[in-house]
């Protein structure tokens, strides 16, 4: 009798799902965003720094919705259901802010890019321009992620609830009303 031993093929490389990388890109986002906004928490260093990643990181989520932007940019004036419509208009008004306030928070540095011999001098305008677009981006921030919420709690489901009681269901014995027989 011959044997043959197989030797084990390498498993080809999983890459990780678009979704997948969305999630946790939209996860860092958002954990970033609300340490960003608590300057009294973090100090000026921090937030300066912390800001110019977080727009860094708004550019790779843009491009990571790159399809979705140009697929409903292109249905925008066809039929497309309302809240589409909405998400859209909230979405584009969100960037809008979101490159006001990165923008802004750049010219009004006072920890960061001195660092790199740039001074833009006190400016009142900038400051509250600054502060104005800050506090919009929260209410768009609640209406984006309202919007977005069907999505988020697939993903949150599928990724994170599903792995982590996969297979205690059977463990577990199911609790019962009192009186009844399994």
């Amino acid at each position: 009798m011959t044997t043959t031993t197989t030797l084990a093929q390498p498993r080809p490389r999983s890459r990780i799902s678009e979704t997948l990388l969305n999630f946790w890109v939209d996860i860092a986002l958002f954990l970033m965003f609300i340490i960003d906004m608590n300057t009294h928490f973090t100090g000026i260093p921090i937030h300066e720094w912390l800001g110019i990643v977080l727009g860094g990181a708004l550019v790779y989520h843009l491009l990571l919705h790159w399809q979705w932007i140009i697929t409903i940019s292109r249905k925008i004036v066809s039929k497309l259901p309302a809240i589409q419509r909405i998400r859209y208009v909230i979405d584009l008004i969100l960037f809008m802010d979101m490159v006001i306030v990165v923008a802004s928070g750049i010219l009004i540095s006072r920890e960061a890019l001195p660092l790199f011999g740039i001074e833009m001098g006190r400016n009142f305008y900038w400051s509250r321009l600054h502060h104005t677009s800050t506090e919009l981006i929260s209410w768009l921030i609640g209406l984006h992620l309202a919007l977005s919420w069907g999505w988020i709690s697939s993903a949150f489901s599928h990724y994170i609830w599903k792995p982590l009681t996969r297979g205690k269901r059977s463990e577990v014995e199911p609790i019962r009303p009192a009186g009844e027989v399994a």
